[in-house]
């Protein structure tokens, strides 16, 4: 029987075994490390079990998937190319660890629409059959043994081996299945979780925004640095200080190229694990495609300090926390606008102190129209950003820090927290908490 995937409430979709069947084959070995053809199928099942066999078309995968609102497949192959490699990975799949599924998914060639079919599973192998086992032991005990007095220990034998086969394998599937996730396995998933709820719920969609390491290596170049204003009509990369005019060729190329930190790549793959089956709700957006209006609408998660996200600019105003960078002094400082007792009103890192002391700061705050939430995870340093990180996706931290500042109806508030940490080769380590705050806006 094939089925051309009816539509489902989304409500239901989690008891539909063919959804529970997509599920299986992205948590496999065979999609390990592959976030981008889990992704891609993730998207195109969710589209068609619920119904909407009408919007997976290449146009709409390349605009979805790829973040390119004016994909043409008549110049770019993207789509078909990782079409390709999803054909490949289901293949392998039903050949080893899906071999004994009563379903099977498809996506045949020419379209994008997946297909499941009931699959026939491989009868017993000759020498599993229980035919030719029983024969095999009247020939190896010989005609004239007694089969009902040795029945029982065979039996039993037979039933220990199989149970102790059957758990070793089912062990197996498993470190198979949370291999890659095995560094956030203790992540709540995000439905039992009223914070991770606010961005990776199934009904909530998330944009995440990762640094441009591009442009800070620019302004650690240059000594200049480049303003919201500035970035989104790219002047930065045309219009040079004097002091590079030696070098401006080499200088604008660094403006051209799209580097990330290693950090944030980081921080996007725990997203996406800890999002499980709803990473399809989940955007990936580069600091320099983002445009004003994506500020205003669902939520966001914003990657990096002004320094190296513009973006993060439209949100200083209304924090207490917030970044000054000093390019020329090989650092940059956290500005405690409103000090409370205790607290430093300036906070200075530079990267040749020996102490190695990063900060970082974690910031939830509403978006530009009030309709969804921006997380801001901010650091001095890529170690900075990382603490920030640590923050979140450890319970030990965050857990406590959410119990203190809840409202009284449980709600969250917004917040802003403000951390330390050390570098050890660029990594964050010994996390503690200087100070916070919260607001109702």
């Amino acid at each position: 029987m094939v089925t051309d995937s009816p539509q489902l409430e989304e409500a239901a979709l989690e008891e539909d075994p063919r959804w529970r069947l997509v599920e299986r084959i992205v948590a496999s070995s065979s999609f390990a490390k592959s976030d981008r053809l889990i992704s891609f199928l993730l998207y195109i099942c969710e589209r068609s079990l619920t119904g909407h066999n009408d919007e997976i078309n290449e146009v709409g995968i390349g605009a979805h998937l790829f973040n390119r609102p004016n994909y043409d497949p008549s110049i770019d192959g993207l789509v078909r190319s990782h079409a390709s490699r999803l054909r490949q990975r289901l293949e392998q799949y039903f050949n080893e660890e899906g071999a004994q599924e009563s379903l099977r998914l498809t996506i045949p060639k020419g379209g994008y629409i997946p297909v499941f079919q009931e699959q026939q599973l491989s009868p017993p192998s000759a020498e599993n059959n229980p035919t030719n086992i029983q024969q095999a032991n009247h020939e190896a005990v010989g005609p004239n043994h007694d089969h009902r007095a040795g029945k029982k220990p065979r039996s039993l034998a037979i039933w220990f081996l199989s149970t102790a086969l059957l758990l070793a394998c089912g062990f197996i599937v498993y470190l198979l299945a949370h291999a890659r996730a095995a560094h956030v396995e203790p992540l709540p998933a995000p439905q039992r979780h009223a914070f991770w709820k606010l961005f990776l719920g199934a009904d909530q969609n998330t944009m995440i925004v990762c640094s441009d390491t591009s442009l800070a290596t620019l302004e650690d170049v240059t000594g200049q640095k480049v303003s919201l204003a500035g970035y989104l009509n790219e002047n930065y990369r045309m219009h040079l200080p004097p002091t590079q005019s030696t070098l401006p060729d080499v200088v604008r190329d660094i403006g051209t190229r799209r580097y990330t930190a290693i950090a944030d790549v980081g921080i996007l793959t725990r997203l996406y694990q800890l999002a499980g089956a709803n990473s399809n709700h989940l955007q990936f957006r580069y600091a320099r495609d983002v445009r004003p209006n994506d500020l205003k609408e669902g939520s966001m998660i914003l990657i990096g300090s002004t320094y190296s996200n513009p973006w993060v600019e439209v949100f200083d105003s209304n924090m207490n926390f917030t970044f000054r960078d000093n390019t020329s002094q090989r650092g940059s400082s956290i500005i405690n606008r409103s000090p409370r007792s205790g607290e430093l009103r300036q906070y200075d890192f530079n990267k040749l102190d020996a102490s190695h002391t990063v900060y970082g700061v974690v910031a939830l705050r509403p978006n530009l129209r009030g309709s969804g939430k921006v997380l801001l995870l901010e650091g001095t340093s890529m170690a900075g950003t990382e603490a920030a990180a640590d923050f979140l996706f450890d319970d030990a931290h965050l857990l406590p820090f959410l119990a203190k500042i809840r409202n009284r109806d449980g709600s969250i508030p917004y917040f802003e927290v403000l951390l330390q940490s050390s570098s050890m080769n660029g990594s964050a380590s010994q996390l503690v908490v200087l100070a916070y705050r919260t607001s109702s806006n």
